[in-house]
Protein backbone atom coordinates (compact mmCIF):
# COMPACT_ATOMS: atom_id res chain seq x y z
CA UNK A 1 0.00 0.00 0.00
CA UNK A 2 1.47 3.34 -1.08
CA UNK A 3 0.20 6.45 0.64
CA UNK A 4 0.16 9.81 -1.03
CA UNK A 5 2.40 12.25 0.83
CA UNK A 6 2.04 15.50 -1.09
CA UNK A 7 1.72 16.93 -4.58
CA UNK A 8 3.74 19.98 -5.45
CA UNK A 9 4.71 21.83 -8.59
CA UNK A 10 8.42 21.55 -9.20
CA UNK A 11 8.95 25.14 -10.30
CA UNK A 12 8.98 27.90 -7.68
CA UNK A 13 9.88 31.57 -7.97
CA UNK A 14 10.97 34.19 -5.44
CA UNK A 15 9.26 37.54 -5.09
CA UNK A 16 12.75 39.00 -4.72
CA UNK A 17 16.55 39.20 -4.48
CA UNK A 18 10.82 17.24 9.25
CA UNK A 19 11.23 19.53 11.67
CA UNK A 20 14.48 20.91 13.02
CA UNK A 21 14.29 22.77 16.31
CA UNK A 22 15.04 26.47 16.01
CA UNK A 23 16.01 28.99 18.66
CA UNK A 24 13.34 31.25 20.08
CA UNK A 25 13.77 34.58 21.83
CA UNK A 26 14.45 32.86 25.13
CA UNK A 27 17.65 31.23 23.82
CA UNK A 28 19.34 34.45 22.71
CA UNK A 29 22.67 35.27 24.28
CA UNK A 30 22.98 38.06 26.80
CA UNK A 31 25.05 40.13 24.35
CA UNK A 32 22.09 40.41 21.98
CA UNK A 33 20.37 43.58 23.17
CA UNK A 34 19.91 45.23 19.77
CA UNK A 35 16.21 46.14 19.55
CA UNK A 36 16.25 45.43 15.81
CA UNK A 37 17.47 41.85 16.25
CA UNK A 38 14.89 41.27 18.98
CA UNK A 39 12.15 42.57 16.69
CA UNK A 40 13.27 40.27 13.88
CA UNK A 41 13.47 37.29 16.23
CA UNK A 42 9.88 37.95 17.32
CA UNK A 43 8.78 37.89 13.67
CA UNK A 44 10.56 34.56 13.18
CA UNK A 45 8.90 33.14 16.29
CA UNK A 46 5.52 34.20 14.89
CA UNK A 47 6.20 32.47 11.56
CA UNK A 48 7.20 29.25 13.30
CA UNK A 49 4.21 29.42 15.65
CA UNK A 50 1.91 29.44 12.61
CA UNK A 51 3.84 26.89 10.57
CA UNK A 52 0.89 24.45 10.48
CA UNK A 53 -1.27 26.87 8.47
CA UNK A 54 1.38 27.61 5.84
CA UNK A 55 1.42 25.89 2.47
CA UNK A 56 4.52 23.73 2.00
CA UNK A 57 6.13 23.08 -1.38
CA UNK A 58 9.32 21.12 -1.93
CA UNK A 59 11.92 20.85 -4.61
CA UNK A 60 13.19 17.71 -6.19
CA UNK A 61 15.71 15.78 -4.13
CA UNK A 62 19.08 16.18 -5.84
CA UNK A 63 22.22 14.09 -5.50
CA UNK A 64 25.69 14.57 -6.94
CA UNK A 65 28.01 11.79 -8.08
CA UNK A 66 30.34 12.64 -5.18
CA UNK A 67 27.55 12.05 -2.61
CA UNK A 68 26.52 15.67 -2.04
CA UNK A 69 22.76 16.25 -1.70
CA UNK A 70 20.34 19.18 -1.81
CA UNK A 71 16.62 19.57 -1.08
CA UNK A 72 14.60 22.71 -0.32
CA UNK A 73 11.21 23.25 1.30
CA UNK A 74 9.32 26.52 0.80
CA UNK A 75 6.66 27.76 3.23
CA UNK A 76 4.07 30.09 1.71
CA UNK A 77 1.50 32.34 3.36
CA UNK A 78 -2.13 32.81 2.31
CA UNK A 79 -1.00 35.20 -0.44
CA UNK A 80 1.39 32.53 -1.81
CA UNK A 81 4.42 34.53 -0.75
CA UNK A 82 7.44 32.67 0.59
CA UNK A 83 8.02 33.46 4.27
CA UNK A 84 10.47 30.68 5.06
CA UNK A 85 12.87 28.37 3.24
CA UNK A 86 14.44 25.21 4.62
CA UNK A 87 17.51 23.93 2.80
CA UNK A 88 18.81 20.47 3.70
CA UNK A 89 22.31 19.95 2.41
CA UNK A 90 25.36 17.73 2.45
CA UNK A 91 28.63 18.88 0.86
CA UNK A 92 30.80 15.82 0.40
CA UNK A 93 34.01 17.67 -0.47
CA UNK A 94 33.92 19.87 2.65
CA UNK A 95 32.25 17.28 4.88
CA UNK A 96 29.65 19.80 6.08
CA UNK A 97 26.00 18.77 6.38
CA UNK A 98 22.90 20.14 8.03
CA UNK A 99 20.11 22.62 7.45
CA UNK A 100 19.75 26.31 6.65
CA UNK A 101 16.63 28.39 7.29
CA UNK A 102 15.89 31.66 5.54
CA UNK A 103 13.08 33.98 6.65
CA UNK A 104 11.39 36.69 4.62
CA UNK A 105 9.20 39.72 5.14
CA UNK A 106 7.54 41.28 2.10
CA UNK A 107 9.82 39.25 -0.16
CA UNK A 108 13.04 40.36 1.54
CA UNK A 109 15.32 38.17 3.62
CA UNK A 110 15.39 39.24 7.26
CA UNK A 111 17.16 36.33 8.94
CA UNK A 112 19.11 33.14 8.29
CA UNK A 113 19.73 30.28 10.70
CA UNK A 114 22.27 27.53 10.07
CA UNK A 115 22.60 24.31 12.05
CA UNK A 116 25.27 22.01 10.67
CA UNK A 117 28.26 19.78 11.25
CA UNK A 118 31.18 22.06 10.46
CA UNK A 119 34.04 19.86 9.33
CA UNK A 120 35.64 22.51 7.16
CA UNK A 121 36.11 25.23 9.80
CA UNK A 122 34.88 23.70 13.05
CA UNK A 123 36.75 20.42 13.30
CA UNK A 124 33.57 18.38 13.02
CA UNK A 125 31.72 20.27 15.76
CA UNK A 126 28.09 21.39 15.52
CA UNK A 127 27.68 25.05 14.64
CA UNK A 128 24.56 27.16 14.93
CA UNK A 129 24.78 30.59 13.33
CA UNK A 130 22.13 33.29 13.06
CA UNK A 131 22.42 36.36 10.85
CA UNK A 132 20.10 39.38 10.78
CA UNK A 133 19.61 41.42 7.59
CA UNK A 134 18.70 45.06 7.02
CA UNK A 135 16.27 46.50 4.46
CA UNK A 136 19.00 46.33 1.81
CA UNK A 137 19.55 42.61 2.41
CA UNK A 138 22.91 43.11 4.11
CA UNK A 139 23.80 41.36 7.39
CA UNK A 140 24.17 43.78 10.30
CA UNK A 141 24.53 41.26 13.12
CA UNK A 142 25.55 37.61 13.49
CA UNK A 143 25.81 35.36 16.51
CA UNK A 144 26.83 31.74 16.79
CA UNK A 145 27.55 28.87 19.13
CA UNK A 146 29.73 25.81 18.63
CA UNK A 147 29.77 22.55 20.54
CA UNK A 148 31.00 18.99 20.19
CA UNK A 149 27.54 17.44 20.47
CA UNK A 150 24.39 18.75 18.79
CA UNK A 151 22.23 18.11 21.85
CA UNK A 152 24.43 20.52 23.82
CA UNK A 153 23.75 23.52 21.55
CA UNK A 154 20.74 24.64 23.57
CA UNK A 155 22.84 24.64 26.76
CA UNK A 156 25.19 27.43 25.71
CA UNK A 157 24.60 31.06 24.82
CA UNK A 158 25.25 32.67 21.47
CA UNK A 159 28.32 34.84 21.01
CA UNK A 160 28.41 37.87 18.74
CA UNK A 161 30.74 37.54 15.73
CA UNK A 162 31.47 39.51 12.57
CA UNK A 163 28.30 39.91 10.42
CA UNK A 164 28.06 36.91 8.10
CA UNK A 165 26.05 36.74 4.87
CA UNK A 166 24.66 33.23 4.52
CA UNK A 167 24.34 32.58 0.80
CA UNK A 168 20.86 31.79 -0.45
CA UNK A 169 22.02 31.22 -4.03
CA UNK A 170 22.00 27.42 -3.91
CA UNK A 171 18.51 27.29 -2.38
CA UNK A 172 17.23 29.64 -5.08
CA UNK A 173 18.84 27.56 -7.83
CA UNK A 174 17.34 24.34 -6.45
CA UNK A 175 13.83 25.80 -6.36
CA UNK A 176 14.13 27.47 -9.74
CA UNK A 177 15.93 24.47 -11.30
CA UNK A 178 18.80 26.57 -12.57
CA UNK A 179 22.42 25.78 -13.36
CA UNK A 180 23.61 22.59 -11.66
CA UNK A 181 19.99 21.83 -10.74
CA UNK A 182 18.40 22.25 -14.16
CA UNK A 183 15.97 19.51 -15.20
CA UNK A 184 17.60 18.39 -18.41
CA UNK A 185 17.18 14.82 -19.62
CA UNK A 186 19.99 12.56 -18.41
CA UNK A 187 18.58 9.15 -19.33
CA UNK A 188 16.81 6.30 -17.56
CA UNK A 189 17.78 3.87 -14.83
CA UNK A 190 16.07 0.67 -13.74
CA UNK A 191 15.57 -0.96 -10.36
CA UNK A 192 13.94 -4.28 -11.05
CA UNK A 193 10.53 -3.64 -12.60
CA UNK A 194 10.66 0.13 -11.98
CA UNK A 195 12.14 2.59 -14.45
CA UNK A 196 13.42 5.97 -13.27
CA UNK A 197 13.63 9.13 -15.34
CA UNK A 198 16.89 10.91 -14.50
CA UNK A 199 16.95 14.70 -14.74
CA UNK A 200 19.61 17.15 -13.70
CA UNK A 201 22.17 19.75 -14.64
CA UNK A 202 24.12 19.04 -17.83
CA UNK A 203 27.64 17.67 -17.58
CA UNK A 204 29.53 15.85 -14.84
CA UNK A 205 29.29 18.79 -12.43
CA UNK A 206 25.48 18.77 -12.33
CA UNK A 207 23.23 17.33 -9.66
CA UNK A 208 20.66 14.68 -10.65
CA UNK A 209 17.25 13.58 -9.47
CA UNK A 210 15.43 10.28 -10.10
CA UNK A 211 11.69 10.03 -10.63
CA UNK A 212 9.89 6.68 -10.71
CA UNK A 213 7.88 6.15 -13.91
CA UNK A 214 4.70 4.34 -12.93
CA UNK A 215 2.85 4.95 -16.18
CA UNK A 216 4.69 5.42 -19.47
CA UNK A 217 3.21 7.96 -21.86
CA UNK A 218 4.08 9.29 -25.30
CA UNK A 219 6.81 11.59 -23.98
CA UNK A 220 8.55 9.02 -21.77
CA UNK A 221 8.43 6.46 -24.61
CA UNK A 222 9.92 9.03 -26.98
CA UNK A 223 12.70 9.88 -24.51
CA UNK A 224 13.48 6.21 -23.93
CA UNK A 225 13.66 5.47 -27.65
CA UNK A 226 16.03 8.39 -28.29
CA UNK A 227 18.11 8.56 -25.14
CA UNK A 228 21.53 9.26 -26.60
CA UNK A 229 20.28 11.93 -29.00
CA UNK A 230 18.13 13.70 -26.40
CA UNK A 231 20.63 13.89 -23.51
CA UNK A 232 20.68 17.43 -22.03
CA UNK A 233 17.28 18.27 -23.54
CA UNK A 234 15.42 20.65 -21.15
CA UNK A 235 12.37 19.06 -19.54
CA UNK A 236 9.45 20.29 -17.45
CA UNK A 237 8.59 17.69 -14.82
CA UNK A 238 5.82 17.36 -12.25
CA UNK A 239 5.98 14.86 -9.45
CA UNK A 240 4.54 13.52 -6.22
CA UNK A 241 6.34 12.56 -3.05
CA UNK A 242 5.24 9.08 -1.99
CA UNK A 243 5.84 6.84 1.01
CA UNK A 244 5.76 3.07 0.55
CA UNK A 245 4.88 0.34 3.01
CA UNK A 246 8.49 0.36 4.27
CA UNK A 247 8.15 4.06 5.16
CA UNK A 248 10.64 4.94 2.44
CA UNK A 249 10.03 8.20 0.59
CA UNK A 250 10.50 8.47 -3.15
CA UNK A 251 9.54 10.68 -6.08
CA UNK A 252 6.95 9.62 -8.65
CA UNK A 253 6.74 11.26 -12.06
CA UNK A 254 3.23 12.55 -12.80
CA UNK A 255 3.91 14.53 -15.96
CA UNK A 256 6.83 15.40 -18.21
CA UNK A 257 7.11 17.70 -21.22
CA UNK A 258 9.97 18.69 -23.47
CA UNK A 259 10.72 22.35 -22.83
CA UNK A 260 11.15 23.67 -26.37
Amino acid sequence: MINKFAIFSVLMFFASCTNNSEPSLETLGTDNVNPQTIEIQQKIDEINANIEVLTVANSLFYQHNDGSTEEVFAYLDKDQKIVKLEEKFKVKKEGNSGVRFFYFEKGKRIMSIERFIDVQNGGGKFRERKSYYDKNGLPFATEERLTLYEEDLEKIDFESVKPYDCSIETAENVLNQRGLFATTFQGFASDGPVDYLIVGGPGDSGFASALAVQFADQTTNYLKANQERLVNTPLIVEFEKMIDERKLEFQVLTNVKINN
